[in-house]
């Protein structure tokens, strides 16, 4: 038996997901977000470039000298984990922002819901 789907399929929903996202950026009206989609794609091109930073960081002090090197080769790893916390952080603070913005939202099958106030068209409920 194998697992794994037909490459069909596995191309297939590899279009789809391109679709997904092509028509997300394509929405002029701005009525649905693509940062929650592409946020993980985002996460691994940053950790792939602070590994590729923090490979090149350890090597490149031996140009100017053995103990620059070494002092380089000891603090880029710490440097690449400093570099994963701040993206880490920055990932969930956009999430963060993406959710509450979610919960904010009015949403048409609740009761006494309000349909959304459009510019130019605000009126005073308190009048």
């Amino acid at each position: 038996m194998n697992a794994e789907p037909p490459p069909s399929s596995v191309l297939s929903s590899l279009w789809l997901q391109i679709r997904a996202v092509l028509d997300l950026v394509l929405d002029l009206s701005f009525q649905r977000f693509v940062t929650p989609r592409l946020v993980r794609m985002l996460y691994v091109l940053s950790l792939l470039a602070a590994a590729f930073y923090a490979f090149s960081y350890m090597f490149s002090g031996f140009k100017n000298g053995t103990f620059t090197g070494l002092f380089q080769m000891a603090t880029a790893p710490l440097a690449f984990l400093l570099y994963l916390i701040v993206a880490r952080v920055t990932v969930e603070l956009i999430l963060a922002i993406f959710r509450i913005a979610d919960h904010l939202a009015p949403r048409p099958d609740e009761p006494g819901a309000r349909p959304p106030v459009k510019p130019g068209n605000f009126t005073d409920p308190v009048r």
